[in-house]
Formats: C-alpha cells, structure tokens, sequence
C-alpha cells in the first residue's frame, strides 16, 4: 500500500514501456520531485521498468537518471525475463503494491497483453495509471469494477487526450449536469495536417511537413484514418458515462478521405474542417462517431489550430463548457500520468 512516513507517503512505481513516454514520465518526476513532496506529501519510490522482455530493479534510493542513457546496462543490470506477464505477475503479487504505471502499446481488440496485466495488478491491490488505450478499448467497464472491487483506481488521462483535460473535467467540473454531447478534436497530428490543406498546401505535402516536425508518426494511419480519435473518445464517452460501448458501435471516417479542393472551398466560406470525435443523445439513441466536419466561426472549436486539441461538453445547465490546448508530445503524456498518479495518492 502507499506507506506513511512521518509526513511523507512513499508511492512504489512499476513502470512497464520505456518508450519516449516512459522515459519523458521518469524524467520529469525526477525534475519535479521536490515539488512533489513539497505541495503534496508523496516520495516516489522506483522499484521496476520493464520494457519488452528485459526488467530493470531499481536499488532503493538510487537515482534513476543514469537508466535514460545508453550505457545504463552497466549500472542496473538489466535481466531478461522469458515470459514478461509471468514476471511482472510474481512482482506485483511480491512487492508492496503502489502504482502500475503503464506506457506500452497494447492492442484495442483483444487489449493484450496490457489488459491481462492490468487485471493482475488490481487483484494484488495496485492502482494503475495508463497512456496506453488498448486495455481500456478492449473492455473499460470489466477493468473499473475490477478496480472497484479491490478499492483501487484507474488513471486514464494519459489515454484520453493525455494534457487537454476531458474525463476529469466531466467529472467533477460538471458534476451534477447532465452531458447531452461530447465533442473533440483529440488527435494534434489531423488538426495539423487539416489546417495546412486549408492554406493549399496539398495532403502529402502537408502529412510530410508534419512527420519532419516530429507532430506525425513514421506510420500516421491510426492519426489521419480516425481510430486514434475513436479510441479516445469511446474512452472518454464508456468513463463518463459508466457505459460499456464498443469499435461495432462507431463509425469512423478520416481526413485522407478529404480532398483539396473541398478544404479550399471550405476556407472560401469561412468554414475550417476539423475531424472530430463526438457523443450526442438524440431521440432515437446515443450517436458515436468520428468523422470530418466544416465548422462555422460560431462552433467552439473553431478556434483550434496547428497540432492543438480541444473537447466540448454540452450540458443542461452549465451551458456549453469548452477547453482548448493541452501538450501534444511525450511531455504531455508523462504530464497527465503524473497528473493523475498525485490526484490518486492523495485521495486513498
């Protein structure tokens, strides 16, 4: 459990990918330990990182940093591991539980292997804070009564538009509304491209400008085909509303379906093309989608631009609450893990 310590809490962390987000979340604790414990009594405490089929114990008290270089092998002794579920299993069921901290990809239709993972630690009483979306598109609502079950939490801001803040801004910001509709422009890499189509400049052109400034992936299909948008906003809708939606239950359109010439007419009208993910309760039943759409000056997310993101809640008595920006990088997904591992430590 998280342990008292005086006036200290001390957090054991597990972390598993050490990627570019799992790297940027243990540099930036470090950079900001001391504010950490200064605002809100927490010591984190590093205990494993896993990455593909090699484990790192981290000694008690001894800085971490050195396992962001190159030559940290000589420093860590890193062990290979045969079967990594297997692993990281005996270690959760081992060590005193704290905060799974998961950076790795997952797949969203089976939601392995993070989903299987992430069961096991909220059975050993760890609480889990993720960047990563598949476990949570495969099957949210198994995976909160799992961490309901042994009094633990789910921390999904880093899979749900990582910095812009969505789920905990429905959550407590509008506590006591009623949402009729969500919509987002959650994906920075599709708001990027579509914003340059509209000055002229040509898709291919505009995908290419947007890999050299580190905004797009190698692969950008997951960005610019929508399923990036979907995952999050099926995340988003399935957290807010307790619901237990599904991929079957969308449909998904992306902006390499747009041509030029349609995003040109579009900015002659005033108009701006965004893809957004969206919510709604109609009459007829709940509308999940994500689709382009040419939004007039008067829409709340007009105003979105280059790779920023932005979402929208409408709401029955608070009227339309909209918020715009949120970090599109490593740096803003380590931000929303820790986000929600201080939020997490401070409430149990």
């Amino acid at each position: 459990m998280i342990r008292y310590n005086g006036l200290m809490r001390e957090v054991n962390l597990l972390v598993i990918g050490f990627g570019n987000v799992g790297r940027e979340f243990v540099r930036l604790v470090e950079k900001k330990r001391d504010h950490i414990k200064q605002n809100y009594g927490l010591k984190p405490v590093w205990l494993t990182v896993f990455r593909r089929q090699m484990r790192w114990n981290i000694p008690h008290d001894k800085d971490i940093l050195p396992l962001l270089k190159r030559d940290s092998s000589s420093l860590f002794y890193p062990l290979q591991t045969g079967n990594i579920k297997d692993d990281l299993k005996l270690c959760l069921q081992t060590a005193s539980s704290g905060v799974l901290v998961d950076c790795s990809v997952s797949d969203p239709q089976t939601g392995k292997p993070g989903y299987e993972i992430w069961k096991s630690a909220l059975e050993a009483g760890w609480h889990v804070v993720t960047a990563s979306k598949g476990p949570l598109v495969h099957d949210f609502k198994g995976l909160k009564e799992a961490s309901q079950k042994k009094g633990c939490q789910l921390g999904i801001s880093g899979a749900a538009a990582a910095a812009l803040p969505t789920v905990d801004l429905a959550r407590f910001a509008l506590a006591g509304t009623e949402i009729r509709r969500i919509e987002g422009i959650l994906n920075g890499t599709s708001n990027y491209i579509l914003i340059r189509m509209s000055e002229g400049q040509p898709y291919v052109e505009a995908l290419e400008e947007a890999q050299a400034k580190k905004i797009a992936e190698p692969d950008p299909s997951m960005d610019v085909k929508g399923w990036d948008t979907a995952f999050k906003i099926l995340i988003i809708a399935n957290a807010v509303f307790g619901a237990a939606y599904n991929l079957e239950d969308m449909t998904v359109t992306g902006i390499d379906t747009l041509t030029l010439k349609e995003l040109e007419e579009a900015s002659k009208k005033g108009l701006r093309f965004k893809l957004l993910g969206r919510y709604e309760k109609m009459n007829e039943g709940e509308v999940l989608e994500v689709a382009p759409k040419a939004l007039d000056p008067s829409h709340p997310l007009y105003p979105v631009t280059g790779s920023e993101k932005g979402i929208s809640f409408e709401t029955d008595t608070m009227g339309t609450i909209t918020v715009i920006g949120g970090r599109s990088s490593p740096m803003g997904a380590a931000a929303a893990l820790l986000k929600d591992l201080i939020n997490i430590c401070s409430s149990t």
